[in-house]
């Protein structure tokens, strides 16, 4: 039995690394289940607090038919887009559209946004008929499904197998899970950071490093795979210097994880020419290097890296409805890293080294001193290591069925915030 804040590893000899069509069965099952009930309880929503022009037209049931087209000029295939990919489309949606259908361009806000999602997305749309909010929302599911699958391996290597299959279950339940089946990148992100660590444990260091170049490609944060990767090449070689200089091909193969964010950085100044710095402000070199100039655009013009406790302590004076809710929700991952930390240092130092600096890098990105943190929960749900002590402890009845509880609710009543475009933003 797993104490809630004292836990006993698992012994190694249990532990199951190979997947099986069952694992791969209960995640398409829980996979599908959520891709139903969000999609019904956001179209739900829409009904009630309609954005678009389509949603405003188009009501929701009955569906359209033959006799519809001919009397409102409603075909069923409309009817289809409001109900399924109309009540999606919000917020950033906006600006991967706008890549995928035509491309970067300044003063648009678009260079604020990695390139690898959209531009999947627009052979996915172009695939499925030129749709490009369907090719997104394809792309974003299917890795949410593979991610689930990936994320239980991954865990396998370390727990026991029901364990693991807790941290996945644990994982999809997440504040702010809903990401995974919506038009954004966190799934494609996911997927990539989790094919990093996975390939790296089994020794497979140029796909690691390739996952890792597509990672950074996709978010930012992508860069921070480079920590945990060196770590466990240097575990891998024993600590021993002579031993990691001998694996100096493993060594480079870590390098294709900086090159993905390279790619972008040249892409960016010569194609774009939007990479500027302000050689009196050494700090303008990262944020140049990480941001567009033209991100505030998106967010607002205060966004700024700062120390943790500096944007926290300007995110608690604020009274903005928005920010206490991102307070709220980064807390319930900043007290997993906390309480679990111990745990996950024992478990795999890497894990912890990566969990930390997403969760630091999140609290250190102030939006402006009204709306603190937006997007804090999206990005501390990147730190996808801190779910595997929670799984530890849900093998007591109580936690685990306090975590599910509150996973649904934070699922339900943030969806609403997402489609009704109020009170919050993801």
């Amino acid at each position: 039995m797993f104490h809630p804040l004292v836990i006993t590893l698992p012994s190694q000899e249990h532990n199951q690394t190979k997947s099986n069509p069952r694992n791969w069965f209960n995640a398409f099952t829980l996979w599908l289940f959520l891709r139903v009930l969000l999609s019904a309880w956001a179209a739900f929503c829409s009904a009630i607090a309609p954005a678009t022009e389509l949603e405003k037209n188009v009501k929701l049931w009955p569906p359209a038919s033959s006799v519809s087209t001919i009397s409102q000029g409603v075909s069923f295939g409309t009817w289809l887009k409001r109900v399924f990919l109309a009540p999606w489309d919000r917020w950033d949606v906006e600006y991967y559209l706008k890549i995928a259908e035509q491309g970067y361009k300044l003063n648009d806000g678009t260079l604020h946004f990695q390139p690898l999602y959209p531009w999947v997305g627009r052979i996915a749309g172009l695939l499925l008929g030129g749709n490009m909010l369907l090719g997104l929302l394809v792309v974003s599911s299917v890795c949410g499904l593979l991610l689930l699958i990936s994320f239980e391996r991954l865990a396998r290597l370390d727990l026991p197998p029901e364990t693991a299959r807790r941290a996945m279950i644990y994982f999809s339940h997440a504040p702010v899970a809903f990401i995974f089946f919506a038009p954004y990148t966190e799934s494609l992100f996911l997927l990539c950071a989790v094919l990093s660590l996975l390939m790296a444990r089994q020794g497979a260091w140029w796909r690691a490093g390739l996952a890792g170049g597509l990672a950074a490609l996709t978010r930012q944060q992508g860069i921070l795979l480079v920590v945990p990767l060196v770590w466990e090449l240097w575990e891998m070689s024993s600590r021993s210097w002579s031993r990691l200089i001998h694996n100096w091909r493993n060594v480079a193969a870590i390098f294709l994880v900086p090159c993905g964010l390279l790619f972008w950085l040249i892409y960016r100044a010569f194609t774009l020419q939007d990479i500027h710095f302000n050689f009196g402000q050494p700090g303008s070199f990262i944020y140049g290097l990480l941001f567009s100039k033209n991100a505030a655009q998106v967010v607002m013009p205060g966004m700024q890296l700062m120390m943790p406790w500096d944007a926290l302590a300007v995110a608690l004076r604020s009274s903005d409805i928005t920010t206490i809710i991102d307070l709220v929700l980064g807390s319930f991952f900043l007290l997993l890293l906390i309480v679990g930390g111990r745990f996950l240092w024992k478990l795999r130092p890497s894990y912890f080294l990566y969990a930390l600096l997403i969760v630091l890098v999140s609290f250190s990105l102030s939006t402006g001193s009204v709306e603190c943190y937006k997007g804090l929960a999206r990005h501390c749900l990147l730190a996808f290591p801190l779910f595997l002590p929670l799984a530890a402890w849900g093998a007591r009845r109580i936690i685990h069925l306090s975590v599910m509880a509150f996973g649904i609710a934070c699922l339900f009543i943030l969806l609403i915030f997402y489609v009704s475009t109020a009170y919050w933003l993801p």
